[in-house]
């Protein structure tokens, strides 16, 4: 029904009908006549049979627009009344604990970068030498376990290490850490020296493989007026006059058992430190007896190393590798180093039953790789 006019007649509506490809849209158009009064019977009848052919002219297959359900948006009280199809409401997560905080470390604190913190400090104690493990890391052994592996060697992170340009066979003193609960070794809280020096120091000293051997210059003069059994012992003079020794030189005692080679031994140790005292000596004692051990110590020349018989091969060859390296690590800080090794026959012999063979024998039962380490061990002398 349309609007009535002004003489109480009906107004037609005409409904135009528009078809598109894929969709139907029809769309409603007012269209008013221009002369409302002089339309006739005839006219309004003509005008319903053309709605209807055009009504029945549509395709009956054509697809329909989906229909689609209107958002309302209207606060969080409309959000709880959607329909089933709506998502189910969320709410806005809590962040996690610890989110954007840095993360705490567990287990034992490790080295921090500062070597010495404050200068007011004084340095820390003696802690022995440090052994650098393939991994990086290290673990510092004490003297009086004879530098092998034990409860009481303390933990050096591979960050420190390479900071300062730690070897093995360097002697680090600084301050111990706790020992954390689980039982491992206690960490190196603070670095203060390295073979007495500064720590930066370390990073900055020559390699010793990259020194140049020389043939000695300066002698080491062995006669001290010694003692033995209350009358005077003429060995050093002996060997000043016959094989006079100097420093870098290399020197071996050949004789057979029961001659007299340890007591040449505490001979020359005590001429070099009577008359030597800038050099450090190292005695060394691989596969020795102990009380050949108790005997050497008794003396009171220098440090003694010893690896007595009755431990394994692999010892043997360890102690000697560290005191080898330290040896080494002293010379590039610039200081001279004895060593008496007693022997270095034992010494090839622990190589020999202690390491993988490689299938060449030498004459006397040897392998031929177990010579390799003893030789590099003689031949370090500079």
């Amino acid at each position: 029904m349309g609007p009535a006019g002004p003489a109480g007649s009906v107004r037609p509506l005409k409904l135009e009908g528009v078809l598109l490809e894929g969709a139907t849209t029809v769309t409603d158009h007012i269209t008013p006549p221009q002369n409302a009064d002089a339309a006739s019977p005839a006219t309004e009848s003509a005008s319903a049979e053309a709605d209807r052919t055009t009504a029945e002219s549509a395709t009956p297959e054509a697809p329909t627009a989906p229909e689609t359900t209107p958002t309302v948006q209207a606060g969080p009280a409309a959000q709880t009344r959607q329909g089933p199809n709506r998502p189910p409401d969320r709410r806005p997560r809590r962040p996690r604990r610890g989110r954007g905080r840095p993360r705490r470390r567990r287990g034992p604190p490790h080295q921090h970068d500062d070597p010495i913190p404050g200068g007011d400090r004084e340095p820390g104690e003696l802690l022995g030498i440090l052994e650098v493990l393939p991994s990086g890391s290290g673990f510092i052994r004490r003297a009086a376990d004879g530098y092998v592996p034990g409860k009481n060697d303390i933990y050096v992170g591979s960050r420190l290490i390479h900071r300062f340009g730690l070897r093995t066979g360097d002697e680090l003193a600084g301050i111990v850490g706790r020992r954390p609960r689980n039982g491992k070794s206690p960490p190196l809280r603070f670095l203060d020296l390295v073979n007495g020096l500064a720590p930066d120091s370390a990073a900055r000293r020559p390699d010793f493989n990259r020194l140049s051997a020389m043939h000695p210059r300066e002698q080491l003069r062995l006669e001290c007026g010694r003692f033995h059994a209350g009358e005077p012992d003429m060995t050093n003079r002996v060997v000043d006059l016959f094989c006079p020794m100097g420093k870098g030189q290399r020197a071996m005692i050949v004789a057979p058992a029961k001659a007299g080679k340890t007591t040449i031994l505490q001979a020359v140790a005590e001429g070099v430190e009577k008359n030597h005292p800038e050099c450090e000596l190292i005695i060394l004692l691989v596969d020795e007896r102990p009380e050949e051990v108790t005997e050497m110590e008794m003396c009171g020349f220098g440090e003694v190393i010893a690896s007595t018989f009755d431990l394994t091969p692999e010892r043997h060859c360890q102690v000697a590798e560290m005191t080898l390296a330290r040896a080494r690590r002293r010379v590039e800080a610039g200081k001279d180093v004895v060593i008496i090794l007693d022997s270095i026959t034992r010494l090839a012999r622990a190589h020999n039953t202690g390491e993988e063979g490689s299938g060449r024998t030498l004459s006397g039962g040897l392998d031929a790789s177990s010579l390799e380490k003893p030789k590099r061990f003689l031949g370090s002398a500079r």
